[in-house]
């Protein structure tokens, strides 16, 4: 995870409406979506603006890669708030685990078999950043309901803390490091599942976002790898997949 958000990505001029990625980069982090792929592979921290769009003869499955590798990179950079973290004693509360569908979602294996090298990286981040990890969980899920926000994958990374943590403070650093870089951001709700929630994204040009959670013993993000969401309209999928993936023991 970078130790900051990557500056927001910048319209391409006469890009269509794919012509931005959302790794505008809150962040590469819990704090933005979409970053501009990096032409550097996987995690390259402040990558440049967004491409155009490619031509519509390019494969879908190249494009695809391409946009949730980016995409990702944002999430390592919200991760760097997950160094902000203060470890305190106390019992563990919930679990985490990949599920089969997740916020009315289905997995997509296939797409994870193909990312496995930059999802792992992401995962190595976690565990390298936070404190006291137990483990780390990702996955890609399939958001295909217009009316529920852009149609495309989402990235779902999550870990799980031995001891406790206080949410309060993941949520500052993760809302600094975004605002740092010319991000916006608020705080959300949490839902049923408790503790707090937060969602950065782009104010100008582009709609680019990334939200996050976090409780006494969990953190999770997720990260659309297309750009057009508003904060509103990821942090309800944020809900609604968290309470597909995380569980009170």
């Amino acid at each position: 995870m970078s130790d900051q958000f990557p500056p927001p990505a910048q319209p391409t001029p006469g890009a269509g409406p794919t012509g931005g990625q959302p790794g505008a980069q809150p962040g590469g982090q819990p704090g933005g979506t979409t970053p501009p792929p990096p032409t550097e592979g996987f995690g390259t921290p402040g990558g440049s603006s967004a491409p155009p769009p490619p031509p519509a003869r390019k494969s879908r499955k190249k494009l695809i890669i391409g946009i949730i590798a980016a995409v990702v990179v944002l999430a390592l950079v919200a991760g760097a708030a997950v160094v902000a973290v203060v470890a305190l004693t106390g019992p563990d509360k919930h679990t985490l685990t990949i599920t089969k569908t997740a916020g009315g979602m289905e997995r997509d294996s296939a797409k994870e078999t193909e990312l496995k090298t930059q999802l792992d990286a992401a995962e190595q981040q976690f565990e390298t950043q936070a404190k006291n990890v137990s483990y780390v969980r990702s996955g890609v899920y399939d958001q295909d309901d217009a009316k529920r926000g852009p149609e495309g994958a989402l990235v779902f990374l999550g870990a799980k803390i031995d001891g406790q943590q206080d949410p309060a403070k993941f949520v500052s650093s993760f809302r600094k490091q975004a605002e740092t870089n010319g991000f916006k951001t608020e705080k959300i709700a949490a839902g049923d599942g408790g503790g707090q929630a937060v969602c950065a994204y782009q104010g100008t040009g582009q709609k680019i976002a990334i939200c996050a959670w976090a409780t006494n013993d969990t953190m999770g993000e997720l990260v659309p790898t297309v750009p057009g969401y508003d904060s509103k309209q990821l942090a309800k999928l944020l809900l609604d997949v968290r309470s597909d993936v995380e569980k009170k023991d």
